[in-house]
């Protein structure tokens, strides 16, 4: 929790507003615009290429906290299981406690990007997954930047308190795009952010918000999509 800043920092720091920078304006060139299917092989392309250069920076880091926390594996798992129904039931919470008309996603996608309709027959399904696999790896680099760096890393516990409110809020602008651009709409998603600093917090480990926020987005996001592949490929769903 105490180690310094160093220049390989300063470099992890800007991978993620580089993916998001990139990834979010490759609708714009005429290829990937004429071309959705490869829009979203060069979306998921930018997302692993972020995901691989953090593996890289921090790979030492992650395998000494990883040691640390498999110690009681089962343990942090069941206990990740309950706080993963938490950050549910928070974002749920939080929802209820907006005003319906703020949170309301705007349902004009004309500009959006890549709609399911694009494809047909069986690159639907692999649009489908495509659409889903950042939300599997995304954890990796998330809290890598937001709760390790921004949090993790500060130099002592003032700024880590201000730290935990900025990280918060920055991740559920993150996911600004989701929501169709509506921003009320992340609030609940910047709380679950300042929900998930407190859990590294309290673990002293990237691995107990790591997982936590890992098993979030899977059973939010690739379960359900595996399902409806499956569904599909047996014949039983459209």
């Amino acid at each position: 929790m105490k180690e310094k800043w160093g220049r390989k920092d300063l470099f992890g720091l800007i991978v993620l507003p580089l993916e998001l920078l990139i990834g979010n304006n490759l609708i714009r060139l005429p290829f990937f615009k004429e071309n959705p299917f490869y829009f979203l092989i060069g979306g998921i392309s930018v997302n692993i290429l972020a995901f691989v250069v953090l593996l890289m920076l921090y790979k030492s880091t992650l395998k000494k906290q990883w040691q640390q926390y498999r110690q009681h594996l089962w343990r942090n798992l069941s206990l990740a299981l309950v706080l993963v129904v938490v950050s549910h039931l928070l974002i749920q919470f939080i929802r209820g406690a907006l005003p319906e008309n703020l949170i309301k996603i705007p349902t004009d996608t004309a500009d959006s990007g890549v709609l399911q309709t694009d494809f047909k027959e069986n690159r639907q399904l692999v649009a489908l997954f495509l659409a889903a696999l950042p939300s599997f790896i995304a954890p990796f680099s998330e809290e890598l930047v937001f709760r390790y760096l921004l949090v993790g890393k500060a130099p002592n516990h003032f700024i880590r308190g201000i730290m935990l409110f900025i990280q918060a809020i920055l991740f559920g602008l993150i996911h600004y795009a989701n929501f169709n651009g509506n921003l009320y709409a992340t609030i609940p998603y910047m709380t679950v952010g300042f929900f998930f600093g407190l859990i590294y917090l309290v673990y002293r480990n990237i691995w107990g918000s790591l997982m936590v926020h890992w098993i979030f987005n899977t059973v939010n996001q690739m379960i359900p999509t595996l399902f409806i592949i499956v569904l599909t490929l047996l014949g039983i769903a459209n």
